[in-house]
């Protein structure tokens, strides 16, 4: 089992986002209880109390990201071809951005607004390498519906969407209109469920595109809310007979669960994956780089377990210490695996 390969590539990906400026701080779980947010999440504030949240946290590092650049980082930065879209201030964090995204060989698509700011987000750590998130919107969040063309779509094979992306009535609009203009054209759709606020927030919107996508990724728990099933074993039986037959809903399903590693369920069957054999520092992004990895092997030739593998060595990477870049001693790495696939 795992020797299949679903996608003989290569494969290119569309990825929309919300592109911001991570300011990463290790942070006593005092502080975000006093915050009275929920822990693990995004949480969206005010410009009053982004300010005041600065002046008790000591920011480590700054870092250029989103849910689904973080994905897209991951999938060019192991060799796959993808774009990347969003909206930008005019200013440094702009700037931090289009290098992340030239450094992981992502083309870049973002668009420029001068008269805002770039997105800003505080990503707290807590001793347990949880973090709590909190979002100041800037350029990021003005993205009308008809700011991305749907013609774009004759250049790509898939398009990709993300849970952050139904924000607000324009960004349904726009996701909407990229999934029908991915599926008008005969390419791919693929749900990234992102966070549980997400499922919370616009579960309707994600079901809907869940339910026209070829591939699914999101861990145990978004999917849990997403469809309403406690038990895990209920999921997975029901993913499998989703993935199976000669024309299944899904070609695979992609299903995290942190420590415990993560399952594929694909032909009407289950792949394991092992967690990764490091020590947590910070899982900021993981699940996104995990996808963004995975989906590198999986669509450009590489069996189930060689994908898994990309994965499994990739979030190892990012999550050892605190930050969401990549170490100079991936990509050895990873050409080492692809020498052995």
């Amino acid at each position: 089992m795992g020797h299949e390969i679903l996608e003989n590539g290569p494969s290119s990906i569309l990825f929309t986002g919300h592109p911001l400026a991570n300011l990463i701080a290790r942070v006593d779980p005092s502080v975000i209880e006093s915050l009275n947010f929920a822990k693990g999440e995004s949480n969206g504030i005010t410009p009053e109390t982004f300010k005041k949240l600065g002046e008790r946290v000591n920011v480590e590092s700054i870092h250029p990201g989103c849910s689904s650049s973080n994905s897209a980082f991951a999938y060019s930065y192991l060799g796959g071809d993808s774009s990347y879209y969003g909206l930008v201030g005019d200013d440094e964090y702009a700037d931090l951005f289009e290098e992340r995204l030239s450094h992981c060989g992502v083309k870049n698509l973002i668009i420029r607004k001068r008269e805002l700011f770039t997105s800003q987000l505080y990503s707290l750590v807590t001793p347990d390498a949880e973090r709590t998130m909190y979002l100041m919107f800037g350029a990021s969040h003005t993205m009308k519906s008809d700011d991305l063309d749907e013609s774009i779509m004759d250049n790509f094979d898939y398009y990709a969407v993300n849970g952050f992306m139904f924000a607000d009535d324009d960004q349904v609009k726009l996701t909407n209109k990229m999934i029908d203009a991915a599926l008008s054209r005969g390419k791919g759709v693929i749900t990234f469920l992102a966070n549980s606020s997400c499922v919370r927030r616009h579960g309707d919107h994600l079901k809907a595109a869940a339910e026209k996508s070829i591939y699914l990724t999101g861990n145990l728990e978004e999917f849990r809310e997403l469809y309403g099933l406690e038990e895990p074993e209920k999921l997975f039986t029901m993913f499998e007979e989703l993935t199976d037959g000669e024309k299944p809903q899904h070609k695979a399903v992609i299903i995290t669960m942190g420590s415990e590693g993560a399952y594929v369920t694909y032909h009407g069957k289950r792949y394991f994956v092992p967690p990764c054999d490091v020590e947590a520092v910070d899982t900021t992004g993981a699940g996104d780089f995990f996808a963004g990895a995975f989906f590198y092997g999986l669509l450009n030739g590489y069996s189930i377990k060689t994908s898994s593998e990309f994965a499994v060595v990739t979030v190892g990477d990012t999550i050892s210490r605190v930050g969401i870049t990549f170490s100079d001693g991936l990509a050895a790495k990873i050409v080492d695996i692809k020498a052995s696939a």
